[in-house]
């Protein structure tokens, strides 16, 4: 297939390699910055066409991926069948996709009169510097009408044999979950950095233990998977905890600013805990 990029954030990186790597041809990328395309366009092979004009799109191409933030996706999608309209395109072979996990297919309904439409979320949390091995993630597609659900389903287990159809409605769940699971979980890695940095001991430290908690989860329920004083019951070493809290002098531990104190935080964790081991 050939394939156009409409964004050139952190999703479309992976995507748009793993498409090359998989014999399609990224024919062209559009960023609203030249800079972001040509950085994409430059990490593909065969002269990918980069630009930050949307009048100069290429318009025959097979695919079409907008991969743009969800609060402007419904714009662009406007934007780009006015563009199709004005050039007179003909055909309905083409196969609109969008990344967004918050937006239902329906918001691609501008693009309908030119081609298919459907939603292509991978559920990975991305960055530009990383590219995702995309056969171990999880796609959730869906489409206008059956037509479109199969050429995104096709599309999706190209890259992987985990593809799920799934509502606006579940893929906002997912999202909430994922955000809980990835999002959060590095917000306290970054908390337990600092206080390791405080005791000026190394970060790596932790690897070790992180990497023994993903592995458990692949095999035991969180419940099961679940240690530490608050789900032994081990009252002297939380207050031990709660004490220590007070000896902080991290920015988190000192932040005036936040609704919640790391104190309380640290009981709410604590709470939770206990509350899944005795219910």
């Amino acid at each position: 297939m050939r394939v156009v990029f409409i964004g050139a954030g952190n999703i479309a990186v992976s995507l748009a390699i793993g498409l090359q790597e998989r014999g399609h041809g990224i024919v062209q990328v559009w960023s609203r910055t030249e800079v972001s395309a040509c950085q994409l366009a430059g990490r593909l092979e065969g002269g990918v066409q980069a630009t930050a004009s949307l009048d100069c799109i290429v318009t025959d191409a097979d695919l079409y991926v907008l991969a743009v933030k969800d609060g402007v996706l419904a714009q662009m999608a406007e934007q780009l069948a006015g563009i199709l309209r004005n050039k007179r395109v003909a055909g309905k072979k083409r196969l609109f996709v969008h990344v967004a996990c918050t937006q239902a297919v329906e918001v691609l309904a501008p693009l309908r009169e030119f081609g298919r439409t459907g939603v292509l979320y991978p559920f990975q949390s991305f960055v530009r510097s990383r590219v995702v091995d995309l056969s171990k993630v999880a796609f959730f597609v869906e489409g206008d009408d059956e037509d479109s659900r199969q050429a995104v389903r096709e599309l999706a287990r190209s890259f992987s044999a985990k593809v799920y159809e799934s509502s606006l409605e579940q893929r906002q769940y997912l999202h909430f979950a994922g955000n809980m699971a990835a999002n959060f979980s590095n917000c306290l890695y970054g908390i337990a950095k600092e206080v390791l940095d405080e005791a000026q001991l190394p970060f790596e430290v932790l690897f070790p233990i992180v990497e023994e908690t993903a592995h458990k989860i692949q095999t035991l329920s969180p419940r099961e998977a679940q240690s530490g004083p608050a789900v032994r019951g081990d009252d002297v070493t939380i207050e031990k905890h709660l004490a220590l809290i007070d000896r902080l002098s991290t920015m988190t531990a000192t932040d005036q600013t936040s609704p919640v104190a790391l104190k309380d935080m640290y009981g709410f964790f604590t709470h939770n805990i206990q509350r899944r081991a005795n219910g």
